[in-house]
């Protein structure tokens, strides 16, 4: 609603107020008519012989609405009526000469309210649209603000700046529950029988080794060696055959078992003869090495990839030093253990010498006695005073 649509809402309410006594009884006779049950032609045709006749309250209603309980009336601003005089009253009488300024302005009405309550529903929606005006105003500010901030920004120059990031190249034994051990030997173990399959026939090379568990559900594990020609560290055997056990039925059933493990060339897909072998199952030739309990501790860990050769290079040689330390903690270790060893047996021989030195003294030393009595032989040591 625009300034003049709210401008003609408030004269409207301004009219009723002026001409309260013409519209109070124009609602009273449509309405009695109303209740009397008059035919809604016949009302207004008794409109108009009225208004033929010349009844003022008649020469008001300019058109009826019952379907919407609503009457038309024409009113006049009896102020400047007064002060215009008879002249202006001739010249305006016939139609309106503006929608605000002079002469007769429609106003529709409520045949069920009052003349004072009309003139309230008009002043109500002059504010509310008044209101619904000033909300639309402030919306529209901002939105003209967030537009010429935006225009601003997009206006301003752009500095481009290219960047090559090197893209990581997932290795393929990644598709595989895999581990580094304490040792740094790659362990790898896989999710289900067909990971097994093809973990055994893809990755088991000569110099490996193979860990399972006769367990359901026990993984197949396999242990690439970084050299044939060495051995496989008996520690990262054992944590391969925690991993084994770990995704077998023993973890849900607290059974404490062992796993066990075997050279690469004792793994075979060759079935004996009238036997078939199913998905993920293998063959073992030969004697099996059974490693200690496993235990039921399992974890994760975060890996972290390194961005910039900067940093690779700093951290090339992390795992090995690592492993240098550990190897430097058990030798010192083992050396400390030893030497304990030592110092505990040289303890026992010079004990040992001693309380025989001091057993043939004693027994040089002591006369005896012997006494018989009813066959029990029993002897007296007599130490001299």
């Amino acid at each position: 609603m625009d300034y003049r649509a709210h401008q003609k809402t408030e004269e409207q309410a301004r009219r009723i107020e002026m001409n309260l006594k013409f519209v109070d009884q124009a609602i009273t006779v449509i309405c009695q008519a109303v209740a009397a049950g008059m035919d809604w032609e016949e009302l207004a045709e008794l409109v108009r012989d009225q208004q033929d006749q010349g009844n003022p309250v008649a020469e008001r209603i300019t058109k009826l609405n019952l379907a919407a309980n609503q009457i038309t009336l024409s009113l006049d601003d009896p102020i400047e009526n007064s002060s215009d005089g008879n002249s202006s009253n001739d010249s305006d009488s016939d139609e309106e000469t503006s929608e605000f300024g002079r002469g007769l302005l429609s106003v529709d009405r409520d045949i069920f309210k009052s003349a004072f309550a009309n003139a309230q529903q008009y002043y109500t929606s002059r504010r509310q649209a008044g209101i619904k005006h000033a909300k639309t105003l402030a919306v529209s500010s901002q939105a003209l603000q967030s537009a010429e901030k935006k225009i601003r920004t997009d206006l301003r120059p752009t500095k481009i700046t290219s960047t090559v990031t090197q893209q990581h190249k997932p290795l393929q034994f990644k598709k595989f529950a895999w581990f580094i051990s304490s040792d740094g030997y790659l362990v790898l173990a896989g999710h289900d029988m067909h990971q097994n399959e093809l973990l055994v026939k893809r990755y088991l090379r000569a110099g490996d080794a193979y860990v399972h568990a006769d367990l359901h559900g026990a993984a197949s594990v396999v242990v690439k060696n970084r050299s044939a020609s060495s051995p496989i560290p008996p520690s990262t055997l054992f944590q391969a055959g925690i991993m084994s056990v770990c995704q077998s039925h023993a973890w849900d059933t607290k059974i404490v078992t062992s796993a066990w493990w075997v050279e690469a060339h004792q793994v075979s897909k060759m079935a004996p003869t009238g036997k078939y072998l199913t998905t993920g199952s293998f063959m073992i030739c030969d004697k099996k090495n059974f490693l200690p309990p496993a235990q039921f501790v399992y974890g994760f860990g975060f890996l972290f990839r390194l961005a910039d050769d900067e940093s690779i290079a700093r951290h090339a040689a992390a795992r090995q030093q690592r492993l240098e330390l550990v190897q430097e903690g058990f030798c010192a270790a083992s050396k400390v253990a030893k030497e304990n060893a030592d110092k505990a047996d040289d303890d026992n021989n010079n004990a040992s010498a001693a309380a025989a030195v001091i057993g043939q003294m004693d027994s040089a030393a002591a006369p005896k006695k012997y006494n018989l009595e009813e066959g029990d032989v029993s002897v007296t040591t007599k130490y001299p005073e």
